[in-house]
């Protein structure tokens, strides 16, 4: 592998199959004998007779929401004859890396982009990008692996090579029990969605490898994002163990991993790619199958704002035991701390939204020029977490205008107010906020909630149970208002309610 520009290989600990990780240096695929378990095949790792590589900077990205200034930018991708979509397809995955990095990472320094060859036959072929990034809080990498059909043209992602959402479920499973001791796991942070299964392949024994990029499961660091120096980590699932749970493309996959002769040039599909299902660990169904426009539904949604912390995995549990559907507004830097959680909210089926980075007024306390790195950042910080792409902005305090307007139209996002003020955050008890938010609500309703106050936290069973007793349906923010990119909910918010 091609040493990347400011961190050298990351050595971390193959579980399962206890072995020390070393540098890969491999350009071709080696003896079971001879690797560690916990390292990917390599067939290639730059360009050469057959394959080429398209290479980039930051001016290849100019359409991003938000770009800041002096960050070095380099990137690239492999080229294979007759494989001209996945070469597209990897180049969407690498713009999306490089728009995230520039909207979530303080102070970003650098972003490097390099690639290796995992599979390659007549019938499949695996790239596995390593993002090697620096920004405030230092240098680390992450991993990504992505999959060609050759005979349809369709490009997978790491969950693909599972048979479906189950078998990722059972993975996260196995994965746990290898990882239940480990001293640098946090197992909170393991949750069956795409973006903690990015990275899946197959070492030379043909077993199945799943990577974690650095600092993924590490415990929470109060004020800190999750410390990043333990590495890559991995857990290796013995091929009779994984055979099971994989997909017909997991199969080819194995089997192109363990090539001893790598077919570089393929043929071009006979079709265009048709659209694929979702893969698995993406969650596509968000609340209750319910129509909010039907009169005799009494819809509410519950949101909470501010987080995520400590208190919001409460809430998540008071939810999962009553079945109810929430949205979450989140600021920048409790998800830079507890990013476990922000995957947590996406896994249990609720939505997720952004409430700027610093929760300060988007109006009076920034310029123009400084609202699209407010809106961004938490956008681009939850897609990094989870796959999803936020569509919903809640501008904190209420506080808005036209230009904050403008730039949320701009980075294709809705407004979202409230219809219901629980007013938490003035001190109130328990008590007073739960008959507040019962006397108040109406069908359709939105109720502000606030997940860092304890009392919000101690009353929502009690809310739950309340507004049940009056029929109410608990859905999403989106569900209640079909909300539309540049528009503000509810349409006659005045600031009043």
């Amino acid at each position: 592998m091609r040493s990347a520009r400011w961190h050298p290989w990351a050595a971390g600990a193959a579980v399962v199959l206890v072995l020390p990780l070393t540098s890969c240096e491999n350009s071709s695929a080696v003896a079971p004998d001879d690797i560690d378990a916990g390292l990917l095949t390599v067939l290639a790792d730059g360009p050469g007779d057959v394959v080429t590589e398209w290479s980039g900077d930051g001016d290849d990205f100019p359409d991003h929401p938000y770009i800041p200034e002096d960050v070095e930018i380099s990137v690239a991708h492999p080229e294979f004859p007759g494989a001209e979509a996945f070469s597209t397809a990897l180049r969407g995955h690498i713009d999306r890396e490089v728009m995230d990095f520039r909207g979530a990472s303080r102070d970003p320094v650098g972003l490097e982009i390099a690639w290796e060859v995992v599979a390659a036959d007549e019938d499949v072929l695996g790239v596995r990008l390593v993002r090697t990034e620096e920004d405030l809080h230092g240098l680390r990498q992450a991993y990504a692996t992505y999959w060609y059909d050759v005979p349809t043209g369709h490009t997978g992602f790491s969950t693909e090579l599972l048979a479906d959402d189950a078998a990722l479920v059972e993975l996260n499973g196995l994965v746990g029990e290898a990882l239940a001791d480990h001293p640098d796991v946090d197992p909170q942070g393991l949750l069956p969605v795409m973006r903690t299964y990015d990275s899946i392949g197959f070492n030379a024994a043909g077993d199945l490898v799943v990577e974690f990029d650095d600092g993924h499961l590490s415990p929470v660091v109060e004020g800190h994002p999750p410390d990043s120096s333990p590495g890559r980590i991995t857990a290796v699932i013995g091929a009779e163990q994984a055979e099971p749970l994989l997909s017909d493309l997991g199969e080819r996959a194995r089997s192109a991993s363990l090539t001893e002769e790598p077919v570089l040039s393929v043929s071009e599909p006979d079709t265009d790619a048709e659209a694929a299902p979702a893969p698995p660990g993406v969650v596509t169904e968000r609340g209750p199958d319910v129509d909010c426009t039907d009169p005799e539904v009494k819809c509410v949604a519950l949101t909470f704002d501010d987080g995520p912390v400590e208190a919001t995995a409460h809430v998540l549990d008071i939810l999962a035991e009553q079945e109810v559907t929430a949205s979450f507004f989140l600021n920048g830097n409790p998800l830079l701390t507890r990013p476990w959680l922000a995957r947590r909210i996406y896994a249990e089926g609720h939505e997720l939204g952004n409430h700027n980075d610093l929760h300060e007024s988007m109006s009076e306390d920034f310029t123009p020029e400084e609202l699209p790195a407010q809106v961004a950042m938490v956008s681009a910080g939850i897609r990094r977490q989870t796959g999803y792409t936020v569509e919903l902005f809640r501008p904190p305090f209420g506080a808005t205008d036209d230009d904050v307007k403008a730039e949320l139209a701009r980075q294709e996002l809705a407004e979202v107010m409230w219809t219901v003020d629980s007013e938490d955050w003035t001190g109130s008890d328990r008590d007073t906020i739960a008959d507040r938010v019962v006397e108040l609500v109406e069908p359709n309703g939105v109720v502000l909630l606030h997940d860092p106050q304890p009392p919000t936290v101690a009353a929502v069973p009690e809310i739950i149970e309340r507004l049940r007793k009056k029929d109410y349906v608990f859905v999403t923010v989106t569900q209640a208002f079909a909300p539309e990119v540049g528009g503000t909910y509810p349409p006659d918010w005045d600031g009043s309610w």
